[in-house]
């Protein structure tokens, strides 16, 4: 994760949050990973890692459902980053489409939602393939790269729980 983390920061400063300047020193990392561990096993979060085929123990992506809520909304945020050598050969919309598969096989979730700042082209085509809807814009929705950014929001429902 460390590395993945290293090798992708820059090309994801754009979309993140400023991160201290320790972010990616190996305690920091460990503690991250132990949390959610522990997220995962309370089902309030999943987080997924995953890797090409041809090299399995380089991880390329990651892909996240954060704020898992029971109860009336069975629903959570889904949260997905690329290494940039892996951007535009499919991995990120497949990984987005098996996440989704488990939110509602696995955790029988009805609803994932996704936000993304609206000039972050490549997102955007992500989830519009992975069969998101957009639902609406909310203004200065969170802190990225240092300023409240704008995000689209996207959703998709499992319309197996009609």
């Amino acid at each position: 994760m460390r590395d993945f983390g290293l090798r992708s920061r820059e090309f994801h400063a754009p979309w993140d949050p400023v991160r201290p300047a320790d972010y990616w020193a190996l305690p920091q990392v460990a503690e991250r990973l132990r949390v959610q561990v522990d997220e995962a096993q309370r089902q309030a979060s999943l987080c997924l890692a995953f890797s090409d085929m041809n090299d399995p123990a380089r991880i390329i992506g990651v892909s996240n459902l954060r704020n898992i809520i029971r109860g009336a909304m069975l629903g959570c945020h889904l949260g997905y980053a690329l290494a940039p050598e892996a951007v535009g050969r499919g991995y990120m919309t497949e990984a987005v489409k098996r996440t989704v598969r488990i939110a509602f096989e696995e955790l029988a979730l009805h609803r994932v939602e996704a936000n993304v700042i609206p000039r972050n082209i490549r997102s955007v085509a992500v989830l519009e393939r992975s069969g998101f809807s957009r639902e609406g814009l909310s203004s200065r929705y969170l802190h990225i790269a240092g300023a409240w950014e704008d995000h689209e929001r996207f959703a998709i429902i499992n319309e197996a729980m009609r």
